[in-house]
């Protein structure tokens, strides 16, 4: 029998995370090998560790315990100086947010010859790699835009070309799908089965996205900082095919069947969602049957068992104290917000970039709206004019009765204290905690009595839930759980208008949906307007108007009943 190389080999890894007096545990003596040239997908609810475990694969930082060695290295003896060539020489990295990637004032182009210039690449080698990589991801007709003009999406496929500048031996990625249309998932997922294949790449992704899991040769589920369960396609099966024979429990048999630690006092300890489905309190009655222990709730302490999703009645509870917005007044019955005739162009001469071409659009009061089409349609772009964040090159933009298109700067800034944003990157203070950054929004709105603060940020972080970490920070949190951060404070002034970009992106299934509930019964019960620009399918199970749009232009629009949608 053949040994297998292993590439990475983690034993019993514990990370901590320490601020002041707080400790976080991310990782609880976590387990996990590698084999070279494995395309390796890693996934778990927001919080697990995925992305910590990522990071300390990729040198970012160190373990708290146990060990960890990376292509021969042991990355917890390596000097600093050390884990600096490792990072340059052997790992290419894709973060959830672009903003990692890349400098926002150099064009596509010169942040992939950028990266290459420190490591010593000549001119015409940077050139040709660079060409093949901006041509391979799908953007070679952009390669001298700066990736400000660029959408999210595209900004996502400029960053895995710049991670894979350096040609290195693994390649780490978080969720770097997650802000793409599927149809542009695909082509990046085959662009990097293929550069496996020729450069013997190691892949190891991060992901929430089940059908970017499928493409994987194996799947290692985290829970609570440590692998759960673990699923391995059959030799011959083909990547992300129906017929793809996968090993192991299907996905809803994992939900109901998992992995436990039994700690050194020889207690369980079983996952927060496993109670809740089985009804679990604080009791437990533990009965030994043929082959197993068989685990019940206590009759009188048993819980009710929840539903998929939250209740109306608790989301109709957080707009309770509202007071009066001057976008919620009905003053007359045209529709909340109109667009009309909407063109946007970025540059001039042969370089100009046509992000919209002519849009109309109108959504009444209380819609859920979906804005749906590939990278580069222009839904991002067409979120920021009606937000006020852009002006358009000509059309009008009509909120509340008033011309957004002609609104002087003080007057845009008013109408942006009245709009809830949520945007792709999640744009949190890195040294204030999750409680704190809700709370900046009250702090600049000035819209709410200061002795309503405390209660109305907590309600809030209990809505998206993350109660138990409102005192942490943001790199203290999974990119799920600071997502669900910056979605609280879109929601904590009690907006009557929320401009989202791909709110459910980085959120696993489960949470997404739950975020989805929420803003969906906002819209029934409160009368919010929602504009949403997204890739994410499920959202069409929730929207009320879905446009969609290709090349700046919309090109269909679906308007579904409030009971259907």
């Amino acid at each position: 029998m053949n040994k297998v190389d292993h590439i990475i080999h983690a034993s019993g890894l514990v990370k901590i995370y320490k601020v002041a007096e707080l400790e976080v545990v991310a990782l609880q003596g976590l387990d996990l090998e590698v084999a070279r040239g494995e395309f390796l997908a890693l996934v778990g609810p927001s919080g697990s560790g995925k992305s910590t475990l990522l990071s300390l694969i990729g040198g970012l930082d160190r373990p708290s315990a146990g060990q960890l060695v990376v292509d021969g290295l042991d990355l917890t003896t390596l000097t600093p100086t050390g884990l600096s060539a490792y990072r340059r020489d052997r790992v290419g990295f894709i973060w959830q947010q672009t903003t990692r990637n890349l400098l926002p004032y150099l064009s596509a182009r010169e942040n992939i010859e950028l990266l290459m210039t420190f490591a010593g690449r000549g001119g015409r080698e940077r050139r040709a790699w660079t060409d093949e990589l901006l041509e391979a991801v799908g953007i070679a007709d952009k390669a001298s835009t700066p990736v400000t003009q660029l959408s999210g999406g595209q900004q996502q496929r400029v960053a895995i070309a710049c991670a894979l500048a350096n040609r290195p031996r693994i390649l780490l990625g978080d969720e770097p799908t997650g802000e793409v249309d599927w149809e542009t998932a695909q082509r990046v997922l085959a662009l990097l089965r293929d550069l496996r294949t020729r450069y013997g790449l190691t892949i190891v992704l991060v992901t929430h996205d089940p059908r970017v899991a499928e493409q994987a040769d194996r799947v290692i589920a985290i829970r609570d900082g440590r692998t759960s369960t673990e699923t391995r396609r059959d030799n011959g099966s083909t990547p992300g095919s129906d017929t793809a024979a996968i090993s192991g429990r299907t996905a809803r048999a994992r939900a109901a069947e998992e992995l436990v630690v039994v700690d050194r006092a020889g207690r369980l300890q079983i996952p927060g969602d496993q109670r809740a489905l089985a009804g679990i309190g604080r009791r437990a009655r533990v009965e030994l049957v043929d082959g197993g222990v068989l685990i019940r709730p206590v009759e009188d302490d048993r819980i009710a068992i929840p539903t998929e999703e939250p209740s109306g009645d608790h989301h109709h509870y957080l707009y309770e104290d509202q007071g009066s917005v001057d976008v919620a007044a009905p003053a007359t019955p045209e529709p909340l917000i109109t667009v009309a005739g909407v063109t946007r162009i970025f540059g001039t001469g042969a370089r100009a970039v046509h992000a919209l071409r002519g849009v109309d659009l109108a959504v009444e009061r209380g819609a859920f709206v979906a804005l749906m089409g590939p990278s580069g349609s222009g839904k991002t772009t067409l979120l920021n004019i009606i937000g006020g964040l852009d002006r358009p090159t000509s059309g009008s933009v009509i909120v509340a009765g008033r011309r957004v298109d002609q609104m002087r700067a003080d007057e845009l800034a008013s109408l942006r204290r009245q709009i809830g944003f949520v945007f792709q990157s999640f744009a949190l203070l890195p040294t204030a905690s999750a409680f704190e950054n809700v709370e900046m929004a009250l702090r600049l709105t000035g819209q709410t009595p200061r002795q309503k603060w405390n209660a109305r940020v907590r309600r809030v972080l209990a809505a998206v839930g993350l109660t138990d970490w409102a005192d942490h920070r943001p790199y203290e949190l999974s990119g799920g759980q600071q997502q669900r951060v910056a979605l609280a404070r879109a929601l904590v002034t009690y907006p009557q208008i929320i401009l989202a970009d791909e709110p459910t992106g980085d959120l696993d299934s489960r949470t997404g949906r739950r975020v989805l509930t929420m803003l969906r019964t906002l819209c029934d019960q409160e009368g919010v307007t929602l504009i949403m620009a997204t890739h994410d399918p499920a959202v069409t199970e929730f929207a009320t108007i879905i446009y969609h749009l290709r090349d700046g232009l919309v090109i269909g629009c679906e308007t579904r009943s409030a009971a259907t949608a």
